[in-house]
């Protein structure tokens, strides 16, 4: 279970390293156990079909972004604006594109919360996976779809499959 807690941001850097993920939302401390092989399997897929539309330079799982002063998210997989700044070794704003796969661990109003700060940050769109459904929901400002067999991005010029994507490994 995903558990919560008020940080600053010198808070959040002093913190040990720890297995998992660590994102600070608005000085909330979101913090979610090592990823399971089905999920890193789609982050890994997810990847691979990107940079066969997209330079590899633009492609990121695990990519750190920083929203603003008390914001650090980390992204499934995100794609970076072609003029992503970078400042402190952290990509700065929210990326083009912000995926993130969800799991057992993941509570709703994090996924919901994140969302609505890469969008609010500057994020095209967002693509929000469910494995267990099979589906992917994608946001956009003002807007939001469900998509349960296959996606075609306008923004990126390619076509997710969410078969193939979530197909068990062979």
């Amino acid at each position: 279970m995903a558990t919560t807690t008020l940080l600053s941001a010198e808070e959040f850097w002093s913190l040990p390293e720890e297995p998992g993920k660590q994102e600070l939302l608005d000085g909330e401390l979101i913090s979610v156990p090592p990823a399971k092989l089905i999920h890193l399997r789609i982050i890994k897929n997810l990847v691979a079909l990107l940079e066969t539309v997209l330079p590899k330079s633009r492609v990121w799982s695990e990519g750190g972004y920083q929203l603003g002063p008390r914001s650090w998210l980390q992204p499934d997989v995100s794609v970076t604006w072609p003029e992503q700044p970078v400042e402190n070794d952290w990509l700065q704003g929210a990326p083009m594109v912000a995926v993130e796969v969800v799991s057992p661990a993941n509570r709703p109003e994090h996924v919901d919360k994140k969302t609505a700060a890469y969008l609010e940050h500057g994020a095209a769109e967002v693509w929000v996976i469910y494995p267990a459904t099979p589906s992917m929901a994608v946001f956009r400002k003002g807007s939001w779809e469900r998509i349960t067999m296959s996606y075609h991005s306008n923004l990126l010029g390619i076509t997710i499959d969410l078969e193939g994507l979530l197909a068990p490994a062979e």
